[in-house]
């Protein structure tokens, strides 16, 4: 880790799973020399990923924080031990993957089964924690970036083949629309605030990268002429 890097003196929030392309994005931020606070609903994973980050010679700290489960407090109180503990985010990085088994009704991941009743259960798991958990964080994000006027949040849609964390192709399509437009509406709105809103990642049939090089993704969307 250096403490000259491009992001040296900087603060980045990264929220998801703890592990996979949110760890891998939490290293990369550190290696550029950001203090980096972990947020997500798995604190094992967490403080996994902050021990080597700070293993490393960063600056790390994890905080447990479910969304999908406790909603607006959650994601109040992540914020606030980002702020508490290094200052208001400079970067944010919503890592919106949900881990959820293939479609038990078809063996076929299609997501359109029937027969369980899982598939239904699997289904709002995931439109929970990609639409209404991006949601609720990244209007407890924006506040204090906002008020500052300055700040950069990315957030991730991947696809099908990248991960065993996606129910199928049915699911998917539908969630990863609906974080597309999501993210391009709070975008545009923000824009005028100082605060710019990126999606990262890959769509269905696109192909992919490796959570490294989607992470080093992050990074770029992040930077600015400057850095």
């Amino acid at each position: 880790m250096t403490a000259t890097g491009r992001f040296a003196g900087r603060v980045a929030l990264v929220c998801g799973p703890g592990d996979g392309v949110s760890r891998a994005t939490a290293l990369a931020f550190a290696r550029e020399g950001a203090a980096v606070l972990v947020a997500g609903p798995d604190g094992e994973r967490l403080a996994g990923t902050a021990l080597l980050v700070r293993d490393a010679g960063g600056q790390a700290a994890s905080v447990v924080a479910d969304v999908v489960r406790d909603g607006s407090d959650a994601a109040a109180r992540m914020v606030a031990a980002a702020v508490e503990r290094f200052g208001v985010p400079d970067f944010v990085f919503n890592d919106a993957s949900v881990t959820g088994p293939r479609d038990p009704g078809t063996g076929t991941g299609t997501g359109t089964g029937t027969g369980t009743g899982r598939v239904e259960v699997d289904w709002a798991a995931a439109f929970a924690a990609h639409l209404t958990g991006l949601f609720t964080a990244m209007r407890h994000e924006l506040a204090p970036m906002t008020a500052l006027g300055r700040g950069v949040i990315v957030n991730t849609v991947r696809a099908t083949a990248c991960t065993e964390r996606l129910i199928g192709p049915g699911a998917y399509a539908g969630y990863s629309a609906a974080l597309a437009t999501l993210t391009a509406t709070a975008a545009h709105e923000s824009a005028a605030l100082g605060v710019r809103i990126s999606l990262a990642g890959s769509r269905t049939g696109s192909g992919c990268g490796s959570d490294e090089e989607l992470a080093e993704q992050v990074l770029l969307l992040c930077a600015d002429e400057n850095d």
